[in-house]
Formats: structure tokens, sequence, C-alpha cells
């Protein structure tokens, strides 16, 4: 049995809980007894409570539900969660899946001092009782050894995956005409959190140059966070209010549809992106995407295109990228070779069969 401990339940709510949904449904397909859990709604996994009440009680519901028993290993995805179920216990084995320093992050971000060192303090505690570790990139492994005095040995790179089922290639014409999106204009589409890591703030300004000689070429940015509000005033500023769309939170069913109406997708991360899922389901649905140069993100085009990867992350980087898509001097795969190389690499039942190799090294015994 392997105990999955994950964040949110909805695979909706960030790239950590889509990978978590993935990972399971695969596993339980491949006949693996996973008990997965987390906090939010499922009808997969088990509930430990809403996601927003108190962390004392999350931690105790963790306590209370995750508990080892002879046969069973702990694969454990948020630091946060894990510790609860570590203090004080011996599992059959422990895999960390590392998604990302989240110290950091959180320093990025903004956060306080007490608080960030409190965070990295807890993410040691968990690490230092993990026999192994699985990450999306070697860019991830190098954060983890060196930010946290891992040794290589036991770090294992295994990419993300792509639920292949939900997001296939449709028809451009019909999926812009269910969101209402005009259909003869070039519409390059960008789906994060809108936090300040991720470059959007850059992007804006780089869509404001690259698009001097295309006006008519549209940006939709789908997503929510903190940076909503000043993103929107930015765009004001630019005068791009005719150009630039924010979608809001785009549910997960409506998300190929998305990929499917835009000609060209973009990742413009500025730091600590372990992989991006959102580059693989944007391939995965026949859309090229354009890349930054950080963390994991080139080794999702890897083999693709070699013009798929920005050569920065300045606004003079990303703008030279998108001018060049729009003048059409870029090189850029066919929405079928999109989608034949996630197929290729990426699916679920792959990574799912990688994974179990990883836990059984680490102790677990398939039954």
């Amino acid at each position: 049995m392997i105990a999955q401990l994950g964040m949110n339940l909805k695979a909706s709510a960030g790239g950590v809980d889509r990978y978590f949904s993935g990972l399971n449904n695969a596993l339980t397909r491949q006949g693996v007894r996973v008990a997965a859990y987390g906090f939010g709604d499922s009808d997969k996994a088990t509930c430990l409570g809403p996601a927003n009440k108190p962390l004392m009680q999350r931690w105790k519901a963790v306590r209370s539900a995750v508990v080892p028993r002879r046969g069973r290993l702990l694969a454990s995805h948020f630091a946060l969660y894990a510790l609860p179920a570590l203090l004080g216990r011996r599992w059959d084995g422990h895999v960390v899946h590392f998604h990302g320093p989240w110290a950091s992050e959180s320093q990025r971000e903004g956060g306080k001092a007490y608080s960030v060192m409190a965070k990295r303090m807890l993410e040691r505690a968990v690490y230092h009782r993990a026999d192994r570790f699985i990450v999306l990139s070697k860019a991830f492994r190098d954060q983890l050894c060196q930010g946290y005095g891992i040794k290589q040995d036991r770090v294992h790179i295994i990419p993300g995956g792509v639920e292949i089922d939900h997001f296939q290639p449709l028809d451009m014409t019909e999926a812009r005409q269910r969101l209402v999106w005009p259909q003869k204009q070039k519409i390059i589409v960008c789906v994060r959190r809108l936090a300040r890591r991720m470059g959007l703030e850059t992007l804006i300004e780089a869509f404001a140059q690259a698009t001097v000689d295309h006006p008519e070429a549209k940006l939709m940015i789908g997503g929510q966070g903190p940076l909503r509000s000043e993103l929107e005033q930015q765009v004001q500023r630019a005068g791009l209010s005719k150009n630039v769309e924010f979608l809001g939170f785009v549910p997960d069913a409506t998300l190929p549809a998305v990929y499917a109406a835009a000609d060209l997708s973009i990742v413009p991360s500025s730091a600590l992106e372990g992989f991006g899922l959102i580059s693989l389901e944007s391939l995965s649905c026949g859309t090229p995407v354009l890349v930054t140069p950080v963390g994991g993100l080139p080794d999702t085009v890897q083999g693709l295109g070699e013009d798929l990867v920005l050569k920065g992350t300045s606004v003079e980087n990303i703008a030279a990228g998108l001018r060049g898509w729009l003048d059409g001097t870029l090189q850029i795969p066919t929405r079928k070779a999109c989608r034949e190389h996630v197929l290729r690499s990426f699916t679920w039942d792959r990574i799912a069969r990688e994974a179990c190799e990883v836990y059984r090294q680490a102790g677990w015994q398939p039954e």
C-alpha cells in the first residue's frame, strides 16, 4: 500500500495538485493499491477537511488519518503536511515528491523573514527523514541537493505527465466559437497564477513592443492571483485594453478549448519553475509553446524545436520571440508534432511506472 499525501485534492487548484491527481489515477489504473489523502473535495481520495481550516486542525487531521501500517510506504508531496505524518512514526519507506523550494518561493513573493526561515526548517526536517526523492527536472534536483544538503544519488528525475484523454486537440474554429473569441486574429494564451515569479509583468511589456507592427494580435491571460489589479493597470497604461484580456480562473473542463483556440501559448516564468505542466498541456492540445530558459521549462520542449526556448527572461528576449513568431521567422512545430511529442514521452502511465521503481527502492513491496 502507498499512502499518497498531497495538498489540495482539486486537480484544478494548481500544478502540484494536478500532478497528484494524474499520478494517483495512473497508479490505480495499473493496479497499485493507493490511499490518497489531501484537503478539499474529491471522489477519488480521502478528504482531510477544508483546505482553509486552521493549521493545527489540518495537522491533527493528517496525524489521525495518515497512519503507518505494516507494508505501507509514505509518498509526500508537501512538507507542511508531511511533518505530522512523520514525527515519532516509522514507515516502511518515505519518498518525497519535491515540487519546489517552498521557503524560497515564499521569499520571492515577499514573505516575512521569520516565516521563510520557519518554512525552510520545516522542509529540512521532512527531507532528512526521506529515503528517496522524485523531482521533475535537473533544475529541481540541483535546488534540492544544494539548498537542502540532499545527496544526489537519492534523487530521481521523473518528468510530469499529461492526462492525454482530457487535453486533446480540438478544431480551432470550433474552440473559438465556444469561447466567443475572434476567428481571424492571432491569439497568444498564457495560463498562470497571477504572482510575481510568473513573469507576467514582463510578458505584457514585451507584448506591447512585439505588436507594434501587428496591432491585431491578442493576448489572453488566464488565472487568478494577487497581481490581478496591478497587471490590469499596466495593460491600461500601455494602451492595450483592446489587445489583452484577463480570463480569470479557467475551469479544468475549459482548459483544452482555451489552448486549442490559441495559435501559440507562452510560459514567461522568471524564477523557480521546476517543470511546467502547463506547457505540456498546451502541446497535448496541439498548440506550440514558447518558454523561458528557467528551471525545467526547456525540458518540456526538448527535441521539439530549439526556437521554442527563448534566449532569456528579459522584456527584450520575450519580445524578440513573440516578434519572430508574428513575423513568421521563428521555427514553430506543427500541431500534430506537438501532440506526438507528448504522446512519446509524457503520458501518466509511463511516469507512474517510473515512480513505482523509486518506491520499490525506498522499501515498497508490490502486493
